[in-house]
C-alpha cells in the first residue's frame, strides 16, 4: 500500500530499506544528475556522501522535515527541503527532497557565473548559514589548498577544510566577518603553496545579504605574489646602493636647508677633519674650521660651498683650502641642490675628496683624477652614465648599464669597446634635447628630460640627466649624462591615473545603468506574485507572458552591462586579448546582417548589405567582430525611425578593408562626434531616454578595432543619419581558428538578444 503511494506521487524521493536504497524517482534523477544504476543498492551513508549532505546533517538523524544543500552530478549545489516518512514495520524510510524556490546562486547572485568564469582571479562563495563551500573556480584551489585538488573532492566541504591556514587568528577572523556581515580585505598575505613555496594574495570577503539576512559570503583571492617579489628586489637593490654610498671613496653629507647634516657617509664620519661628525650644522663647524679659496683667500659664509648648495647652486669639483690652527686640507667638492617636485629646496649634497697629495704633485690633473677614482664604481652602478665631449659630443667613456640602455634603443650599435670617440648623434637615432637644455639652464646646474622609446613593441621611461663640468677658465668642457630607467615607475602612474578614472565614471554611470531594468523586473516580479496569491492566473496567462518576457530583456541588459564593465576593465588592464583567425571577413559581415535581418524587419526598418568582392582573407577575431557589427546596428535602431533602412557595406580598398553601418536616423550633432568613444559618454543623459544606453558599448567597440591594429570614426548629419566606419588591416597569420568559435555559432540568437536588450518596444 505505502508503495503504491510513493509510486504515485511526482515528487524527487529515495527508498532505503534496511539501510540500502531500493527505489530512486525520476525526478530525483532529474534534480542530482545521478542515474538509478549509481544510487541503488547505496547505504544511506553512501548517499549522503554521494550527495554531499553528511557534512551538514545526518540523514539518519532526520525525524520530519531538515533543509540543507545537496550537490548535483555536476557540482551544483541545490538548497532544498528533506522530509522523512518512516515505515517503522518494514524498516523503510522514504526521503522527499524538495527544491527551495528561488534559491539557486545564479537567481540570488546575478554575477557569479561571469566571476567565477575569471581564473584570473580566484573566487569562492560559502554559504553562511551551513558554513560549507558552494562554488569556486580553479583559481582559487591553488590559492586555498594544494594546485592538483579536485573541485569534488571541495565543494560541499566546511569552509575551514578549505580555507586553511596556519595562524589561528584566521578562524576568528572568519567568524567576525559572518557575525558583522560588513565586507572585510587584506592585502599581501604571505601563503605557502606545496612545490612552489612562498606567495602573497590581496583577499577579500564580501557577505551577501539576502532579505536582511546574510546568506553568503564571497572570497576572492588575487595573486600579487610577482608584484612583492619585484618590491623585494627593489628595496634589496636599494639596501645594496646604500652600501656602495657608505662605502664611496669620498665624504658625502647629506644636509638640509637649515644646514643640519642629515647623514653622512663612512668616510665623513671617520675622516672629515675639525670634527664636523660631532657638530649639529654648519654654523657649529664653521667655528673650528675656516675655508679659503685656492688663492688663499677667506671665504665668507655665503661663498661656502654649504651655502651655495642651499642658495640653489650646483658645482662640480670646486678646490678650496680647509684650515684650523693645527690642519691645513685641500679639498674637491661637490654640490647638488635637491628639489621636490614644487621645486622647493628640501636638501643638499656634499661630495668631498681630500685632493692635498693631488694639489701638491698633481695640480693641473683636474677632472681626470676625479673620474679614474670613481670609474669602477660608477661602471658597476644600476644607472647609466656617459662621458661627452663639449661641444663635439663625443663619447669620452660610457659604463655598462649605459651601453646596455643604448642597445635596446639601437640594436645596431657598435660593440662597447669600439664606442669611444664616436659622436653621440651617430649612435643615439633620436637626437636628444640636450643642447636646448644646456642652453636654457643656469650656469653650473644639471638639467634633465624624460623620453619615452618604443623597444618591440613596448615603451621605455628613461629620465636623462645632463650635468655640464666646468674648467678652470668656467667653460664648460665635459658633459655627464646620467641614464635612469623610470619605466616602472611612469607605468604604474598611468596605471593608477586610468584607474581612478574609470572608478569614478563607473560610480557615475553604472548607477543609472543598473538601477531601470532593476526597477523593470521588481515591478514585474510583483505583478506576478500579486496573481499567483490572488489565483488570477488563468485569466492573466497573457500577461505572464509579457512579464516574463519584460523581465528577461532587463536580464539580458543586465547581462550585457556587466559584460561591457568587465571587459572594458580588462581592456584597460591589458587582459582583454583576440583570438585571431583568418577568415573571409564578407562572409564574416554577412553572416551578421542576415542574423539580425528577421529583428529588423520587426522594427519596420530595412537592412542592406553590399560587398566590392565575394571573398576578401584577413586576419581577424570573428567573435569580438560580431560583437562590435551588432553594438552599431543596435545603435542604428535606436535612433532609426520606422521605414527607415540600415546599410551595411564591406569595400576591399587593397590593404584595407573599410566596414560601414549607415542609417537614415535622427543623426548626430557635431559637437558630439569626438566624444563618441569616450567611456560612459552619453548624448541624452535625461533619465527617460528613448534608446537606453551605458555609453560603454562604442567605447568598447573603439578598444576591440585597435587591438586589430585598425580605427573607427564616424560621421553625421541632423536629419539624414549616420555612419560609422571601420578600416581593417589585410594581413594573415599562420594559426587557426579556435575551437571556442564552433561553439560560440551556436549562441548567437543569446548574443543577439543580450546586445539588443536595450532597444525596447514602443508598445
Amino acid at each position: 500500500m505505502e508503495n503504491t503511494l510513493i509510486k504515485s506521487v511526482a515528487k524527487p524521493f529515495v527508498c532505503i530499506k534496511n539501510n540500502y536504497a531500493f527505489e530512486i524517482s525520476d525526478e530525483f534523477e532529474k534534480l542530482t544528475g545521478y542515474l538509478r544504476t549509481e544510487l541503488l543498492g547505496k547505504s544511506i551513508s553512501e548517499i549522503s556522501s554521494i550527495l554531499k549532505i553528511d557534512t551538514q546533517v545526518n540523514l539518519k538523524d532526520i525525524e520530519s522535515d531538515c533543509s540543507c544543500y545537496i550537490f548535483t552530478k555536476e557540482h551544483e549545489p541545490r538548497e532544498v527541503t528533506i522530509f522523512c516518512k518512516r515505515i517503522q514495520s518494514e524498516n523503510q524510510q522514504i526521503y522527499f527532497i524538495k527544491e527551495k524556490r528561488n534559491s539557486r546562486i545564479e537567481d540570488t547572485i546575478p554575477y557569479a557565473a561571469s566571476i567565477l568564469e575569471d581564473n584570473d582571479v580566484g573566487v569562492a562563495i560559502y554559504s553562511i548559514c551551513y558554513n560549507i563551500l558552494l562554488k569556486a573556480n580553479e583559481k582559487f584551489f591553488i590559492f586555498s589548498k594544494i594546485p592538483h585538488e579536485k573541485i569534488e573532492n571541495c565543494i560541499g566541504n566546511k569552509w575551514k577544510e578549505v580555507f586553511s591556514h596556519k595562524e589561528k587568528h584566521f578562524e576568528i577572523f572568519f567568524l567576525n566577518i559572518i557575525k558583522s556581515g560588513k565586507p572585510f580585505h587584506l592585502k599581501e598575505v604571505k601563503w605557502e603553496i606545496p612545490g612552489e613555496g612562498d606567495t602573497y594574495w590581496n583577499l577579500s570577503f564580501v557577505p551577501i545579504i539576502i532579505k536582511g539576512e546574510t546568506k553568503y559570503l564571497v572570497q576572492t583571492a588575487t595573486d600579487v605574489t610577482d608584484k612583492i617579489v619585484s618590491r623585494n628586489i627593489i628595496e634589496k637593490q636599494k639596501q645594496e646602493l646604500e652600501v656602495i654610498i657608505e662605502n664611496i671613496s669620498d665624504q658625502l653629507i647629506l644636509f638640509n636647508k637649515n644646514g643640519e647634516y642629515i647623514k653622512m657617509n663612512k668616510l665623513a664620519r671617520d675622516k672629515a677633519m675639525f670634527n664636523i661628525k660631532a657638530a649639529k650644522n654648519f654654523n657649529e663647524a664653521y667655528e673650528e674650521v675656516k675655508i679659503y679659496d685656492m688663492k688663499d683667500n677667506l671665504l665668507s659664509v655665503e661663498d661656502v660651498p654649504l651655502k651655495r648648495v642651499i642658495n640653489g647652486e650646483t658645482f662640480s669639483n670646486v678646490r678650496v683650502i680647509r684650515k684650523n690652527s693645527e690642519y691645513t686640507q685641500y679639498t674637491s667638492i661637490s654640490g647638488t641642490p635637491i628639489y621636490d617636485e614644487n621645486g622647493n629646496f628640501i636638501a643638499g649634497i656634499l661630495i668631498m675628496r681630500d685632493i692635498t697629495d693631488e694639489v701638491k704633485y698633481e695640480e693641473n690633473l683636474y677632472i681626470k683624477v676625479q673620474y679614474d677614482s670613481l670609474s669602477k664604481i660608477i661602471d658597476n652602478l644600476d644607472l647609466g652614465f656617459v662621458r661627452l665631449t663639449y661641444p663635439e659630443f663625443n663619447f669620452i667613456d660610457i659604463n655598462n648599464k649605459a651601453y646596455e640602455q643604448l642597445k635596446q634603443i639601437n640594436p645596431n650599435i657598435v660593440l662597447q669597446s669600439s664606442i669611444k670617440g664616436k659622436n653621440l648623434y651617430d649612435v643615439y637615432l633620436e637626437e636628444p634635447h640636450m643642447k636646448e637644455l644646456l642652453h636654457s639652464s643656469s650656469k653650473n646646474n644639471s638639467c634633465f628630460e624624460i623620453r619615452n622609446f618604443n623597444v618591440e613593441g613596448e615603451d621605455i621611461f628613461y629620465k636623462i640627466i645632463y650635468q655640464p663640468l666646468y674648467g678652470f677658465n668656467n667653460d664648460i668642457v665635459e658633459i655627464v649624462v646620467f641614464w635612469i630607467d623610470i619605466t616602472e615607475e611612469e607605468k604604474s602612474k598611468e596605471v593608477l591615473e586610468d584607474t581612478l578614472k574609470m572608478q569614478e565614471e563607473i560610480y557615475s554611470n553604472v548607477a543609472h545603468e543598473l538601477k531601470t531594468p532593476l526597477n523593470v523586473i521588481f515591478s514585474a516580479n510583483q505583478l506576478l506574485l500579486m496573481y499567483l496569491k490572488n489565483d488570477l492566473y488563468e485569466e492573466n496567462k497573457a500577461k505572464f507572458y509579457i512579464y516574463s518576457n519584460s523581465i528577461k530583456q532587463n536580464c539580458y541588459r543586465l547581462t550585457k552591462l556587466i559584460n561591457n564593465i568587465v571587459d572594458l576593465s580588462r581592456s584597460q588592464a591589458g587582459y582583454f586579448k583576440l583570438n585571431l583567425s583568418n577568415e573571409n571577413i564578407v562572409e564574416v559581415i554577412e553572416d551578421i546582417a542576415n542574423s539580425v535581418s528577421d529583428y529588423v524587419k520587426s522594427r519596420e526598418l530595412r537592412i542592406v548589405f553590399f560587398s566590392n568582392v565575394k571573398e576578401k582573407i584577413i586576419a581577424c577575431d570573428p567573435i569580438r567582430m560580431e560583437r562590435v557589427m551588432l553594438n552599431l546596428i543596435s545603435n542604428a535602431i535606436k535612433f532609426t525611425n520606422p521605414a527607415g533602412a540600415i546599410y551595411i557595406n564591406v569595400l576591399d580598398k587593397g590593404d584595407k578593408v573599410e566596414i560601414s553601418v549607415k542609417d537614415t536616423g535622427v543623426g548626430i550633432e557635431k559637437e558630439h562626434l569626438d566624444l563618441l568613444f569616450d567611456k560612459f559618454y552619453q548624448i541624452d543623459k535625461t533619465l527617460s531616454r528613448n534608446a537606453e544606453g551605458s555609453g560603454i558599448g562604442l567605447s568598447l567597440t573603439k578598444s576591440i578595432v585597435d587591438l586589430h591594429g585598425g580605427n573607427i570614426s564616424v560621421d553625421s548629419e541632423i536629419g539624414k543619419g549616420s555612419v560609422f566606419k571601420i578600416e581593417l588591416p589585410v594581413r594573415t597569420i599562420e594559426k587557426k581558428r579556435a575551437k571556442e568559435q564552433t561553439q560560440y555559432n551556436d549562441n548567437k540568437i543569446e548574443t543577439i538578444n543580450i546586445e539588443f536588450s536595450d532597444i525596447y518596444s514602443n508598445d
